[in-house]
């Protein structure tokens, strides 16, 4: 089972060894650039949360609580499945955290968004077959939505 806890210093180092699969590392920005965003957009809400599977730091999101089109959505900034840990169902679990962290959110938003880009196909799959669909492209990225 994956949980997301708060970036703090007892997982800060393990969070910072996360990388993506070779061939991975243009469709997601670095785990240190995600913190120095969280940091830049605390005051706003963000949060850079580590995934964890029993001890071990899995992976990592950043959430960012915004609007889309006049209604409140959680933002997906960034997801990142640590290479040692991908193809065991950790995207999966991550996705399922972060939607439980989305509907415990005051105020709750309507909807999670994500922006992914179009060459990744295994993450659009992946976002495809948990719910997400959209079409729409925003800053060269496919935008993508869930009901929450």
């Amino acid at each position: 089972m994956v949980h997301l806890e708060p970036i703090t210093p007892q997982n800060y180092e393990a969070a910072l060894q996360l990388s993506p699969a070779p061939g991975q590392e243009t469709f997601v920005a670095t785990v240190e650039r995600s913190l120095a965003d969280a940091y830049a957009h605390r005051e706003e809400g963000a949060r850079a949360l580590a995934a964890i599977e029993g001890e071990t730091v899995v992976g990592f999101v950043l959430l960012f609580p915004t609007e889309h089109r006049g209604e409140r959505v959680m933002l997906l900034v960034r997801l990142l499945v640590d290479r040692d840990h991908q193809g065991r169902g950790i995207g999966t679990a991550i996705l399922d955290a972060v939607i439980e962290e989305a509907r415990r959110h005051e105020p709750q938003p309507a909807r999670v968004k994500l922006t992914v880009v179009p060459e990744n196909a295994r993450a659009i799959r992946l976002y495809e077959r948990f719910g997400f669909a959209g079409e729409e492209m925003e800053d060269g990225e496919r935008v993508m939505l869930r009901n929450l």
